[in-house]
């Protein structure tokens, strides 16, 4: 997601009340949720390991975390995918909460696709923590990682899952890096993390396939099938209160309103 803080100049300037944040404007104290979430996210994630390892010295199978964890980078790839495909295409910035946080910053990303590079650690990363927290404190709270065996294969797959989610977005920012590091580069030169080649097909008007960016590695057979045009069609379809046509139907491109004014 790509988001830059800007300066509050006062009721008489750019940010009087009922204004429609700029692009890559955040909302007030968004910076500060995000620094809490990344931190807890860090709580949460030390606990689940912890119990991740009594469940490995309880029941053993240490040679199946592995495979778990490639599955789980797998699945957080393609939770990306449709995280993505809704923030693009369903809501607006007045979608209570969600707007925003999440779905304006994700809708600006197209206006100013370099704006993420811009973005310190905490505006990268703190909404994908943030999104990971309620599902991780259910695990924490109901789930006997530690003393169970379906457990502790449950919390080393979902705690794989978490990591990959949030890496997703820092991925996502090297992708769009001019000349990222060597190692970054060399990474993605692997195919393992999303590379700029790769994503750059996303970012072909109207913005509307290959929404996959921990790795992409789903986008080709999605993009094949038209997974997510099939995918709208059917919960515009279905969904009482959802406009039939197509996202890119009705505006051609993520943003043109917005970029034209």
């Amino acid at each position: 997601m790509d988001t830059k803080r800007v300066e509050n100049k006062g009721p008489d300037g750019p940010k009087g009340p009922g204004r429609k944040l700029a692009v890559n404007e955040t909302p007030p104290g968004q910076w500060a949720m995000e620094l809490a979430g990344i931190a807890f996210f860090g709580v949460l994630s030390g606990f689940l390991a912890w119990q991740m390892l009594l469940g490995a010295a309880a029941f053993g199978y240490v040679w199946l975390v592995p495979v778990l964890a490639v599955c789980a980078y797998l699945a957080a790839d393609l939770a990306s995918g449709f995280a993505h495909f809704a923030l693009d295409n369903f809501g607006d910035e007045d979608t209570p909460f969600l707007g925003p946080y999440f779905i304006k910053p994700f809708r600006d990303h197209h206006v100013d696709p370099k704006g993420i590079t811009r973005n310190d650690f905490v505006d990268t990363n703190g909404n994908n923590c943030l999104a990971t927290i309620p599902p991780m404190l259910a695990v924490v709270l109901f789930v006997p990682v530690a003393t169970t065996l379906w457990g502790y294969f449950f919390g080393a797959f979902f705690l794989f899952l978490c990591l990959g989610v949030f890496l997703t977005n820092q991925f996502h920012k090297w992708a769009h890096l001019d000349d990222p590091p060597r190692f970054v580069k060399a990474v993605q030169g692997t195919g393992l993390i999303l590379s700029r080649e790769h994503h750059d097909i996303h970012h072909e008007s109207p913005y509307d396939t290959y929404y996959c960016i921990t790795v992409g590695v789903w986008n080709p057979l999605f993009d094949r099938f038209n997974l997510f045009e099939r995918t709208e069609r059917f919960i515009r379809r279905t969904v009482p209160g959802c406009h039939p046509e197509l996202r890119s139907e009705r505006e051609g491109a993520l943003n043109e309103t917005r970029q034209g004014g």
